[in-house]
């Protein structure tokens, strides 16, 4: 499986979403609502759409697995990580 020593380069503000939804996924046990992401970044729930989308793209072409799972759920976009996602941000944390 891919590693974040493998993954591209991540922006400062992937890394802070990857950590944020960590955090609140660690808290809750379950898909976080994509609002509560952008409010706790301070950051437009739209930028944080690209930037997973840009992300995964990144990641697809290195051949490796998403991070980030993004659903609409009854109309509102739930994140959930992956199994290297959730890889990736302890990793990140332990930076």
């Amino acid at each position: 499986m891919g590693t974040l020593s493998t993954a591209p380069a991540l922006s400062p503000l992937a890394q802070h979403l990857l950590t944020a939804l960590a955090q609140e996924q660690a808290r809750t046990g379950q898909a976080v609502p994509l609002v509560r992401i952008a409010k706790r970044l301070d950051a437009p729930a739209s930028s944080l759409l690209r930037e997973l989308a840009m992300l995964n793209l990144l990641l697809e072409q290195a051949q490796q697995p998403a991070w980030v799972l993004a659903q609409a759920v009854d109309g509102r976009w739930m994140l959930a990580l992956t199994a290297a996602g959730a890889a990736a941000a302890a990793q990140i944390g332990e930076a």
